[in-house]
């Protein structure tokens, strides 16, 4: 294989060395990278002297998602004691991420996950299960005014954004590192942009089930009519069959179960034009918060439809046959 000049000068290449070379299965084309790229730029220095608490959070995240196994928090002074506080919330947040030096002035902290630990698509599962217990649980205080279980899925936000980061570390991980496909379980990188895609749909899901919690909280619950009731039910018994279906058909794509998918939305989009019809005739108290709580699961269930466009992909990927009925 002839190689351009100029890119094996800047990747320091030499007689011998190895090269692994990943086919990208949506144009054809070839990805050559060095055998060692993957093990370079472990480390990473933030200065915070010139960097927010909110800018130094969303810098750390950055570097944990790129796969950094040490990031140095430095500043020419005093670290601010919100700057000690952020690194202490995204340690509780990420996995195998922890602080294993603190001073006035700066911190290092290191992450020890190896992502030949995980699966991904058991990883994408137990991020879907996750929110979808978080949807339970709102829905719970939602129709019964149980406000510890709001409080429960406020909680477990923490978890859905542990497993959204640790996947995103390993999809990177994975495309830079094309000998790691197997080892996530994936028989080709093709998945990988797609799960990436379906991770943030996920996560915006549990966005939107924080937002329903903090509603009831703030409103010490809606004590709703049986009608509004049965509406509000309908529609989140629609929205809970819809992404357990999504759910399957991303992690186990199947032209059938993709199909499903799409009877489903149907389902849902008439329950909420339902309760939305109920709302506009009867304007029940507190009026504002329950068109928000219907708000938010309309956008959940957008959500979960850009995650089955996906799965469809995926599905018809992964079977290249698929057959045409005449009219």
């Amino acid at each position: 294989m002839t190689l351009p000049a100029q890119w094996v000068r800047e990747q320091n290449l030499a007689k011998g060395r190895q090269l692994v070379v990943q086919h990208d299965e949506s144009d054809g084309s070839l990805l050559v990278t060095p055998d060692d790229m993957h093990k370079a730029g472990t480390e990473m220095t933030i200065d915070a002297s010139s960097h927010s608490p909110a800018s130094i959070r969303r810098a750390v995240l950055g570097q944990y998602v790129l796969g950094r196994q040490f990031v140095h928090i430095e500043s020419d002074g005093p670290l601010e004691p919100a700057v000690h506080e952020t690194i202490t919330e995204i340690e509780r947040q990420l996995l195998g991420f922890g602080i294993v030096n603190e001073s006035t002035d700066s911190a290092i902290v290191r992450c020890s996950v190896d992502p030949a630990d995980f699966e991904l698509p058991t990883l994408m599962k137990q991020l879907w299960q996750t929110e979808s217990v978080m949807r339970t649980e709102t829905v719970e205080a939602l129709l019964t005014d149980e406000l510890d279980a709001a409080r429960r899925a406020l909680r477990r936000q923490d978890q859905v954004t542990k497993l959204f980061y640790l996947l995103l570390r390993i999809v990177f991980a994975t495309y830079r590192d094309p000998r790691l496909n197997r080892t996530v379980g994936f028989e080709t990188g093709f998945p990988l942009i797609g799960y990436r895609s379906v991770a943030q749909d996920v996560k915006l899901m549990a966005r939107a089930n924080r937002t329903v919690a903090s509603l009831v909280l703030e409103s010490d619950g809606f004590d709703l009519d049986g009608e509004m009731r049965a509406h509000l039910d309908e529609v989140t018994e629609a929205l809970d069959r819809f992404a357990r279906a999504t759910q399957q058909a991303v992690t186990a794509p199947t032209i059938d179960v993709a199909a499903d998918g799409d009877r489903l939305v149907d389902t849902l989009d008439a329950a909420i034009a339902d309760t939305q019809e109920r709302i506009e005739t009867t304007r029940p108290a507190p009026l504002l918060s329950l068109q928000r709580v219907l708000t938010n699961f309309e956008k959940s269930g957008v959500h979960v439809a850009d995650s089955l466009d996906v799965a469809t992909r995926f599905a018809y990927r992964s079977d290249m046959t698929a057959s045409t009925e005449e009219t």
